[in-house]
């Protein structure tokens, strides 16, 4: 976690930068300096009787530098930081088996109770993408995203899932074979402040044949703050 707070602070100096280089310019509100995404994400590659949630929220923040060849064009790219959150909800929990040496899913029972079950998966990331932007306010951009995994965790709050009388509340962070790096393609497409945002994740989240082969697709909308 404090790996992702310096993150986060190199991103804002980042930004602070960037305004202060870009102020002498023709002036222009909205330069997607500053974005947020917040989306529901689909995670590709779950076993069959994996059951996941209707609503899996996430959202991503992204501290980016415009950079324009001139300044009347439409056309600019951007560089920066950003952090990616996902959560997924389901039935099932994904813990390492030490026996085979991966990550599997476990069914929970179909009367289960549990009052959360949730696995998180944060990354760190350096975005690239190219942008267009027209005067009259509608704009889209296409980018590639480099992350490093800093996360992937679970939590679970309910009754034992061995049958017995016990409950847990426990988040486990015992997730072996990840992969270290990651590598996303997005796209945005809207007008002035706000935007259509859709993501994938190319790059699974553990290493070949030692997990479930998970792949991350996102659909949401997107903020540009200044």
């Amino acid at each position: 976690m404090k790996k992702i707070i310096s993150f986060i602070i190199l991103g804002i100096f980042v930004l602070t930068i960037s305004v202060k280089a870009q102020s002498k310019e023709r002036v222009e509100i909205i330069r997607d300096r500053l974005m947020v995404d917040v989306f529901h994400s689909f995670w590709f590659g779950m076993p069959q009787e994996v059951k996941s949630n209707k609503f899996n929220p996430g959202f991503n923040v992204s501290v980016m530098w415009d950079f324009k060849n001139h300044p009347k064009k439409p056309i600019s790219f951007g560089l920066g930081l950003g952090v990616t959150y996902y959560s997924q909800f389901t039935n099932a929990i994904l813990k390492y088996d030490a026996a085979q040496n991966k990550m599997r899913y476990y069914v929970l029972p179909s009367d289960s109770m549990a009052k959360l079950n949730r696995t998180t998966y944060i990354n760190c990331n350096l975005p690239l993408e190219f942008r267009y932007r027209n005067p009259n306010g509608f704009k889209f951009s296409i980018g590639v995203r480099l992350g490093v995994t800093a996360e992937i965790s679970h939590r679970y709050k309910g009754p034992n899932y061995d049958g017995t009388d016990t409950r847990l509340d426990y988040k486990d962070f015992d997730f072996h074979n990840k992969n270290k790096f990651n590598f996303d393609t997005y796209f945005r497409m809207g007008w002035k402040y706000v935007s259509f945002y859709y993501c994938y994740q190319v790059t699974p989240l553990f290493e070949k044949d030692k997990g479930p082969r998970i792949m991350p697709m996102s659909l949401g909308v997107t903020w540009n703050l200044f």
